[in-house]
């Protein structure tokens, strides 16, 4: 098998990355397309087509890859959703189904298929969707198309196909190429003015490592404050209080919560009546992943690379909110409990 670290381009390949791999293979490799084609139908090939990000024909929502292929008897297209290790969507493979039924029944096609291409892992991990799908090609497969041809060539394209070929282990294994962040003393004197505000302004949050520490990388955003801002209560998950900056919030994540949301909204918004805050999900898309209920307020937006004292007012008034939904999380624990009784009941 190909050595995945021998070659790692990209820090990391994401599902994105072998969705534009796929496609231009579909659009420039008339070997790729046969094989595709080998896999999930037969017959002879006279010429092809592939979209990406489709719109399905009854719904809003799109197909991931849409391959349409001509032969003597007519038109077939294959569905293809790709996944690397984001979890299914509500009824994804169902509406696969149903989109190639309605392309045949509107006489679109001769033929219409659904192909899920993931790693081997992932089919075995999410099995039961897979099997929603007519045909499962795994990237392993891909992997060893990719390495056959380039063994039967040479010169850029060899060196393009061993490329897509690396890729793919890449996101396969879920290698990551090591990287050090970049650190801009901009965001480690913002911070310091930030802890300097807290403590001047008397605001009673506790500010976390990270916010004190110094070497903080340009893309920070976020003051996480300490652990021991929000209590410690034997019902509750662990748990998070930030101000985000660039998004314009303060929040409390309750970390694996929001995997039943559907079912306590209702009475968490009843809860939170009358208050500006609001419970969302947070959104985890990788296959396994948890979600977490958040209660977030709004705060205005701030920029950690401009200066400090322009923004001085929007900031205190962040940090505000901030210490406000503390105050409230702390000041309310029969409600939490309740809703950790109806999240342990939900699940």
């Amino acid at each position: 098998m190909v050595n995945s670290e021998s070659l790692l381009t990209l820090t990391h390949a994401t599902e994105r990355d072998v969705d534009l791999i796929l496609v231009e293979e579909l659009a420039c490799s008339a070997e790729f397309v046969a094989w595709i084609s080998r896999r999930v139908s037969s017959g002879d090939i006279t010429s092809s087509s592939v979209a990406h990000s489709k719109r399905r024909t009854f719904n809003r929502r799109e197909i991931d890859i849409t391959l349409s292929v001509e032969g003597p008897a007519g038109k077939t297209i294959i569905l293809i959703e790709n996944k690397l290790d984001t979890a299914e969507q509500p009824r994804q493979a169902e509406s696969y189904a149903e989109e190639a039924r309605t392309l045949v029944d509107r006489g679109e096609a001769i033929a219409a298929t659904t192909v899920l291409m993931c790693p081997r892992q992932y089919a075995a991990t999410a099995s039961a969707f897979a099997r929603k799908f007519d045909h499962v090609i795994p990237y392993e497969d891909v992997v060893e198309f990719l390495d056959s041809r380039s063994g039967q060539t040479d010169g850029e394209l060899a060196s393009r196909l061993r490329h897509r070929r690396e890729l793919l282990m890449q996101a396969i294994t879920k290698a990551r190429r090591g990287y050090e962040a970049v650190a801009l003393p901009e965001i480690d004197q913002f911070a310091s003015q930030y802890v300097t505000l807290l403590k001047e302004e008397g605001i009673p949050l506790e500010p976390g490592p990270s916010m004190v520490k110094q070497g903080r990388p340009g893309e920070s955003r976020t003051m996480i404050f300490s652990p021991d801002a929000l209590p410690k209560w034997d019902f509750l998950p662990q748990t998070r209080l930030v101000h985000q900056l660039r998004e314009g919030n303060a929040n409390i994540n309750l970390y694996g919560w929001g995997d039943v949301f559907s079912r306590i909204a209702a009475e968490v918004a009843s809860d939170l009546n009358g208050t500006d805050i609001r419970a969302v999900p947070s959104v985890n898309k990788r296959i396994g992943g948890r979600s977490g209920l958040m209660l977030v307020v709004q705060t205005p937006a701030i920029d950690s690379l401009a200066a400090f004292d322009p923004q001085k007012e929007v900031i205190r008034a962040g940090a505000l909110a901030a210490a406000k939904l503390k105050h409230w999380f702390w000041s309310n624990k029969p409600i939490v409990e309740r809703w950790a009784l109806l999240i342990k009941a939900a699940g």
